[in-house]
C-alpha cells in the first residue's frame, strides 16, 4: 500500500511537471550593419521566451520592433549592444524590422511561432 502510493505521488509529480514547463528559452545573437540584419527569420514555441542580443556593427542607429507583440527596443548607436526579451502568446508569423526611417524594408525578418 505504502509503495503504491510513493508510485501514483511520483507519477502526478511527472505528469505536473511535463504539463507546466515552458520550452527553454531561446537565446539569439542579431548583428545589425547598415540596413540590414543577420538574422532573417526566428523559430520559437508559444510561451518561449525569446532572449535577443542586439548589436549595431553599422554607422547608423538601429532599433528592433514587432508591432504585433508590442515589442518596440530603442535604437542603439554604432558599436553598442542591447539585449532584451519577449515571448508570443499565440502561434503565426510576426514580422520584425528595424524602424529607423528608410530601414524598414531591408533590415526585416520573421519571427514564426508553432504550438
Amino acid at each position: 500500500m505504502k509503495l503504491r502510493s510513493i508510485i501514483l505521488g511520483l507519477a502526478a509529480a511527472a505528469t505536473m511537471a511535463a504539463c507546466s514547463s515552458a520550452p527553454a528559452a531561446l537565446e539569439i545573437a542579431i548583428t545589425a550593419a547598415d540596413i540590414s540584419l543577420d538574422v532573417t527569420r526566428i523559430e520559437a514555441k508559444v510561451g518561449q521566451m525569446v532572449n535577443i542580443t542586439m548589436t549595431n556593427k553599422g554607422v547608423l542607429e538601429h532599433n528592433f520592433n514587432i508591432d504585433d507583440l508590442g515589442v518596440k527596443q530603442p535604437s542603439l548607436k554604432p558599436g553598442d549592444t542591447g539585449k532584451f526579451s519577449f515571448s508570443a502568446t499565440k502561434p503565426g508569423t510576426y514580422n520584425y524590422y528595424c524602424g529607423i526611417a528608410g530601414h524598414e524594408q531591408l533590415a526585416r525578418g520573421d519571427l514564426v511561432v508553432t504550438q
